[in-house]
């Protein structure tokens, strides 16, 4: 019977070190491939797909004297932490530069408007953020789902049944969706205003109207499958 470190070397198509420039590479030209770096003990090994982007989650895997594996680590891929960086960056220097400076040099002008400006650019970055997160948890946690069960360490019924019975309706849920799904609406639908209306939109922006349908769709998939079950039960 073949080792977990046999069956992961099978799935892997393509070897390179896990530094940023091959993390770059990966994002631009091997989406589809599943790449790793190995090692004696420990493989480190990512896969992208078009839905996560640049923002992908890379595994480590650590192997007993057996080959068999002992536990899986996963973290952002290096060059989604640089786009982290470089985005969260951005957005500070904008509200730096843009609201809170001009706030500070008119002070004595300043108004309850200024400040409800500022709140809703804070609640819009803290939304992207937010939403951003739960798309990338949720595709980290559907790829190493499906790294399990090609390795053979866990079975599609298995899994299903562990995630129907989550319950969708906990109270950190319910707030979640109360802000996520009007926040998803709004990204999905302010450019395509911005469009109609003659205005222009940078081309990232299309991304955000994806991932904003993927959220929503794959959402609402999952608590009409759970409540499907449940009547069927």
């Amino acid at each position: 019977m073949k080792s977990h470190k046999e069956k992961i070397d099978k799935l892997i198509t393509l070897e390179r070190e896990n530094n940023l420039l091959n993390h770059i590479s990966t994002s631009l030209f091997n989406k589809g491939e599943t790449i790793a770096e190995k090692n004696l003990s420990e493989y480190t090994i990512w896969m992208t797909n078009y839905w996560v982007g640049t923002f992908y989650p890379i595994f480590k895997i650590n192997f007993n004297e057996k080959n068999e594996i002992k536990n899986i680590k996963t973290e952002l891929s290096l060059n989604g932490k640089l786009w982290t960086i470089v985005l969260g960056g951005l957005i500070l220097s904008f509200f730096v530069f843009a609201l809170i400076i001009p706030m500070i040099q008119d002070f004595e002008y300043l108004d309850y408007t200024a400040l409800i400006i500022l709140g809703i650019y804070g609640l819009l970055a803290f939304g992207i953020y937010w939403v951003f997160k739960k798309i990338y948890l949720n595709e980290t946690k559907y790829l190493l789902n499906d790294l399990k069960i090609a390795i053979g360490i866990e079975t599609k019924d298995n899994i299903e049944k562990i995630e129907n019975e989550k319950n969708e309706w906990t109270i950190k849920m319910i707030l979640f969706r109360l802000f996520a799904y009007p926040f998803s609406i709004f990204i999905i639908l302010f450019p395509i205003y911005t469009i109609l209306t003659g205005g222009n939109i940078v081309p990232k922006v299309g991304g955000a109207i994806v991932l904003g349908t993927l959220y929503l769709i794959t959402d609402i998939k999952t608590i009409i499958k759970k409540k499907t079950k449940a009547n069927n039960s």
